[in-house]
């Protein structure tokens, strides 16, 4: 018997989308509201591309001067 490979979603609720970006919902939800993190809508809910989670995560990074 052949075990089927994990399938990571692409698209993720608000509240997974907060836990992944280790945020809460409601920072994420003003973060979308600024259109700095685009959604996808999908009837009446809004989900969110971990692609666009990751490209969030990278156009934000800093520099660090002291450690």
């Amino acid at each position: 018997m052949h075990k089927q490979p994990k399938v990571e979603p692409q698209l993720l609720s608000e509240r997974d989308a907060a836990k992944w970006l280790a945020t809460s919902p409601r920072t994420l939800w003003g973060l979308r509201s600024k259109g700095k993190i685009p959604v996808v809508r999908v009837g009446r809910l809004i989900r969110y591309d971990v692609d666009d989670l990751r490209n969030f995560v990278a156009a934000n990074k800093t520099g660090c001067d002291h450690v």
